[in-house]
Order: C-alpha cells, then sequence, then structure tokens
C-alpha cells in the first residue's frame, strides 16, 4: 500500500543483499509469506510491484544500509601499502627538521628537541667536533631509504597490477580489455554534447527502414525452408521460468522497475504466476506493460575523441521481468531451430560451448597454414559490420522468423513489443553527466534482453547459407583426419 502509485523514478533503490545465511532464511520467509498475496495476480504490473515490496521489506528486516547513488565505494589500501607509506611520511618529516637545523643558524626549541631525539636514535652527539658533517652524511642515507622504499612500493604496485590484470582476464575479459583502453584518461575528456548525442542515435535507431522483399536470394532460402517443420506451439511453465532465472544474473544494473535478477531468482513462488501471465501475453501482447521495453542506454567511451558521438558504446539496461520473458522465448527459439539444424555450423555466436571467435581464428591459422604447405592460392577476408546490430530492418527481423517458421503467437507478440522500444541515453563522465529525452527504436535490435544476440544472429544466418551454396570455398583434410570449410 505505501507505494502502490508511487512513480518507479522516485522510489527507493532496492540494495543488494549480503547472502549469508540469515537473509537466505529471511527472504525464503517472505517468499512464503507473499505466496497467497499473488497466486490470483492478474497483471504484470501488479506482480512486479509486489516484487518489489518483498525486496525493499527484507532490506528493512536485514537493516541493509543504503548506498548514495553518487557515492563510490573507495578501495581500501592493503596493509603493506599503508605501512610504507607510513614509514616514508615518517622519514620525511626527520628529513624536514634536519634540514632546518643544518641551513639555519637560528632555529626553534621545537626542531633542537625533535633533532635530539632524532639524533639519540643515531647515538649522536651535538657536542661533537664534526657533528653537522655526520648529521649531513645522515641526512644523505634517508632520502636514499625513501628512494629505496619508493622503489619497493612502486614494484609492489606492478605486482599487484598484474595480478589483478590475470585475475580479470581469467574471469571476465570485457573489464580487461575496457581497462587497457586507459579508462582513466577518458574520464579527464569532456562528453560530447547532449543534442550532438540524441541527433547522431536518433539518425540510427529512429529512422525506420524496411528490407528488399523481392531480392532472389530471399527467395531461395525460402523455397529451401518449404519443408522446414513448423515450430510447436509455445507454451510455458514454472520450469521454463525456473530454468531462466537461474541463468540470469544476480545483482546486474536493473531496469527502470529497480528490481533485480536476484529476486526473480530467490521469490519463487513468483515462478507459476509468471509463466501463467507470459501465456496470457502470447495470446494478447498488449497485456506487457509499457514500461518493461524502456531502456536506459549508458554510453561507454571507447577510444577517440569523446566529442564525437560515435565513440560511445553502448550498454541498456532493460526491466529482469521482460529479461525473463525473453530469455524464455529465446530458449524455445534455440531448441526449434538447433532440433531442425537451421543455423550455419560456422556461426559460433551465442553458441553453447563455443569459443566464438577463437575457433574461428583456428581455423584461419590450419587454413593458411595447409595452403602454404601446399603451394595453394588462397584469399582470406575479415568483415566487420559498422552498426550493423543498430541498422537492420525490424521488417527483415520478423521476415527472418516467418522463414524459419518461428510460432506465429511468438512473432506476433515480439512484432507488437517493437512498436514499444524506446530508450533514454546516460552520459556520465566524472562531473558531467546528463540524460537525454526517449528515443524510439525503429531500427535495430534493442538490446539488452536474452532475445537480442540469437535474433541478430538468426538474422545474418541466411549470408552464411548463400556462402555455403556457392561454388566458393577451401576444403582440405587436417592433420587429425578431419574437414575444414569455410564459406
Amino acid at each position: 500500500m505505501k507505494w502502490k502509485g508511487v512513480p518507479l523514478e522516485i522510489r527507493p533503490r532496492i540494495q543488494r543483499t549480503q547472502l549469508d545465511t540469515e537473509a537466505k532464511n529471511t527472504i525464503k520467509a517472505i517468499d512464503t509469506t507473499i505466496k497467497e498475496t499473488i497466486k490470483d495476480t492478474t497483471e504484470f504490473e501488479d506482480l512486479c510491484h509486489k516484487v518489489y515490496c518483498a525486496a525493499i521489506t527484507t532490506n528493512l528486516i536485514l537493516s541493509t544500509n543504503p548506498i548514495e547513488q553518487d557515492q563510490k565505494k573507495q578501495p581500501q589500501k592493503p596493509p603493506w601499502e599503508e605501512r610504507l607509506e607510513r614509514r616514508i611520511s615518517t622519514l620525511r618529516k626527520e628529513i624536514g627538521i634536519i634540514h632546518q637545523y643544518i641551513n639555519n643558524d637560528k632555529v626553534s626549541n621545537k626542531v633542537r628537541k625533535k633533532l635530539r631525539e632524532y639524533t639519540n636514535r643515531i647515538k649522536l652527539k651535538e657536542r661533537e667536533a664534526q657533528f653537522k658533517t655526520k648529521l649531513r652524511i645522515h641526512h644523505e642515507k634517508l632520502k636514499h631509504k625513501i628512494a629505496a622504499l619508493g622503489n619497493r612500493l612502486g614494484r609492489y604496485h606492478k605486482r599487484t597490477q598484474r595480478y589483478q590484470q590475470n585475475n580479470q582476464f581469467a574471469n571476465n575479459q570485457r573489464i580487461f580489455f575496457r581497462n587497457l583502453d586507459h579508462q582513466n584518461d577518458i574520464q579527464k575528456e569532456k562528453p560530447s554534447n547532449p543534442n550532438k548525442m540524441l541527433e547522431h542515435w536518433t539518425s540510427i535507431w529512429s529512422v525506420e527502414d524496411t528490407h528488399n522483399k523481392n531480392s532472389s536470394w530471399i527467395k531461395v532460402e525460402k523455397e529451401a525452408q518449404e519443408k522446414l517443420r513448423e515450430m510447436p506451439r509455445v507454451e510455458v511453465n514454472e520450469e521454463d521460468i525456473r530454468e531462466t532465472t537461474k541463468r540470469i544474473k544476480n545483482w546486474a544494473s536493473p531496469g527502470v522497475d529497480g528490481i533485480h535478477g536476484y529476486w526473480w531468482k530467490a521469490l519463487t513462488s513468483t515462478h507459476s504466476v509468471l509463466a501463467r501471465l507470459m501465456e496470457d501475453a502470447l495470446e494478447n501482447p498488449e497485456f506487457i506493460p509499457r514500461y518493461f521495453t524502456k531502456g536506459k542506454t549508458f554510453m561507454v567511451p571507447k577510444k577517440g575523441d569523446l566529442a564525437q558521438p560515435e565513440n560511445y558504446r553502448p550498454i541498456t539496461c532493460l526491466s529482469s521481468a521482460y529479461k525473463i520473458i525473453t530469455s524464455t522465448l529465446a530458449h524455445k527459439i534455440n531448441t526449434h531451430l538447433k532440433s531442425n539444424n537451421v543455423i550455419a555450423w560456422e556461426q559460433n555466436g551465442c553458441k553453447n560451448k563455443s569459443r566464438r571467435s577463437k575457433e574461428l581464428l583456428v581455423i584461419d591459422r590450419e587454413i593458411t597454414r595447409q595452403a602454404k604447405k601446399k603451394n595453394k592460392n588462397i584469399a582470406l577476408a575479415w568483415i566487420d559490420y559498422q552498426k550493423a546490430f543498430d541498422s537492420v530492418p525490424h521488417s527483415w527481423l520478423i521476415e527472418v522468423l516467418k522463414i524459419y517458421k518461428v510460432d506465429r503467437k511468438v512473432i506476433n507478440m515480439l512484432k507488437f513489443l517493437m512498436t514499444t522500444w524506446r530508450t533514454s541515453l546516460t552520459v556520465s563522465q566524472g562531473t558531467d553527466s546528463y540524460e537525454t529525452p526517449e528515443i524510439k527504436i525503429r531500427r535495430g535490435i534493442f538490446q539488452g534482453d536474452g532475445l537480442s544476440p540469437p535474433w541478430f544472429c538468426l538474422a545474418l544466418n541466411i549470408l552464411s547459407k548463400m556462402l555455403n551454396r556457392s561454388a566458393y570455398g577451401y576444403n582440405g583434410t587436417s592433420t587429425t583426419g578431419g574437414i575444414i570449410g569455410a564459406g
């Protein structure tokens, strides 16, 4: 009742929960409590509202400390770094006192008292004949000690950086390569002008386009797929939702509703209700709330002049419930495509247990090695599609689903959702940040959900089919006895 009717944008953020035994028991108890409340839910919006309230209640019970959005977690220094920095600071103070004494005829009693403390430590008396000479020698020794400690600190930093980079490369290569792009230097540059940013991406996404329906290669593919079996009617059950929620990340950035994927995973009582609502949405896509397809796109700087909008990479955050819906549909569609051997074998994108481009690089190397060994003429090309993900006509995305005989209800649902795709751009660099008005997505694939990558691969699949049907290519027996083919 407290949050009913409150706009999504001004509701409190759900904080990430430390998943200890107490938290898990609390969430389990709340899941049991809401089971009766949500079983008769007839709208997605009402279900998402109750999931949000369950998550906020969990934060309240566990006394989760809120973290301000602009507050950045400061990394703590390791003990060895603090110890070395304290040592260097102490030595600098001692050098400062000795420097004042050596270079000034009159010094304060405070300086003399501190100097006496330092000289007693090295058993040096002021009444000695060569006191100042020995003090200068000690002064130089302290400078060398600071230089040595500074070098040691530098070595430790490099060693720590190597460890962190190795760890990042093993666990998250995306962050590793992003850090190699000198993000710290990028943050110092001024971001692109908001109007310029809006105009550039509007010209890419909002300009509606259609494919050439009379192309001969489309007709050839349609004839080739005439005997393809129709995709069975899509039926969504509780097990489908459970398997989908297992695949989503716990604390990935949420969409406008603020609900992380973890809450759909942990509140298992929602799975049967979500499955029932999804079945209804396949019959009537209008039941899906409009905010499900409202994205928040963060513009990540790339290389080059950051005053130019094209030097940013868009990353879109969508509602977790929408991700679950599209991921479930993606799994159903992939099962149909795989069982009918629709996707070309060399298409490594979105393929399970695949090394993607790495496999193609190995094939490239093996073909080149064989051609060189057998003195064959060969020409290889790698093609980079510029803004391909953002430029595919919506008419072609729907047409390719029809060609490969995807369930008509799924096609109608996706066709309706396309008309509601929209997003706003968020740019944040240091103290400069802004958010643009909404941009309608009338061309390209709406990234951020589970269906986008396989849908894009399916849209390009006919190109691989055309190449495989052509008389061109390279065939040769590998050293292991297998056949290598490249289309």
